[in-house]
């Protein structure tokens, strides 16, 4: 692989990322880009990792205005913290506002992180009427804030899954069932039946946080037997090993069309087992 990125690298003026991951798929993108820098550098070579002004290149002509190293350092994290949280808040307000605003009355509510928000519902569930309340980057801290979207379309059933955003962040595993167990008991109050799914694996770059998920996963799947909550272990089909391969992800983390189609095979007759019993 790589001679083939060398020889990529000094025959091309600028960089497709999308061509080159579907070239390597054996590899994750964040793989990918890293050993593209290395090479870079060993090459001695400028050309550039996207024909895209990615948000360093924008930060670039203030950067080179300001001498001091420290400085430089002070700003450049400054001006990515206010873009990535303001781009992250930004559309957390605006998706809630609109879950809070349209509220078709559906069957399932879809509840979740960028793994559900990302999923094809809308596509494969034609039959099921549903909603998607995935927000990418959402911690169960931010779910149980705008949990009472989900009773806004009066739906039949909640099928929720959540907290792998909370423990990349640092959260414990004891914060992440504590906020998970409030939303399980409010929707228990107002009679509505949950579906939980297990917190997914991941796969090399984020390894770490696979014992965390272990632990989270057993014990919602022990309260779900004490309080008779519907429990679908979806690692079983995406991750028996406990570890989520190339083969379903292209960044370790977030699932492709082969990961949603393995997983809609277990969901999708799922939903329709408890529709029919509600």
């Amino acid at each position: 692989m790589k001679a083939q990125l060398k020889t990529y690298l000094l025959n091309n003026e600028s960089i497709d990322l999308y061509d080159l991951f579907h070239q390597f798929q054996s590899i994750s993108v964040y793989a990918l880009i890293n050993e593209l820098y290395a090479l870079k550098d060993e090459l001695q070579l400028s050309i550039k990792l996207s024909s895209l002004v990615s948000q360093i290149d924008g930060l670039l002509p203030k950067l080179n205005t300001i001498e001091d190293p420290t400085q430089q350092i002070e700003f450049l994290c400054k001006e990515i913290d206010i873009a990535q949280r303001g781009h992250s808040m930004s559309r957390y307000i605006h998706l809630v506002d609109s879950h809070q605003t349209f509220t078709p009355t559906v069957d399932v509510v879809l509840f979740g992180d960028s793994i559900t928000e990302w999923g094809p519902w809308q596509d494969v569930f034609t039959q099921i009427p549903h909603v998607n309340r995935g927000i990418a980057g959402d911690t169960t801290f931010g779910m149980l804030r705008r949990i009472e979207t989900t009773l806004a379309v009066k739906p039949k059933l909640i099928s929720i899954m959540a907290g792998i955003n909370d423990l990349s962040q640092g959260f414990s595993v004891d914060s992440v069932f504590d906020n998970y167990i409030a939303m399980l008991i409010y929707w228990q109050k107002n009679n509505c039946p949950v579906l939980v799914q297990s917190t997914l694996y991941c796969g090399n770059r984020l390894t770490h946080l696979n014992s965390k998920v272990t632990e989270l996963n057993s014990r919602l799947e022990s309260y779900c037997q004490q309080h008779n909550i519907d429990y679908l272990n979806v690692n079983k089909i995406l991750s028996p090993n406990g570890f989520l391969s190339n083969d379903f992800t292209c960044d370790d983390l977030h699932l492709n069309a082969s990961a949603y189609s393995a997983w809609i095979k277990v969901l999708q007759p799922k939903l329709g087992e408890l529709l029919a019993k509600n």
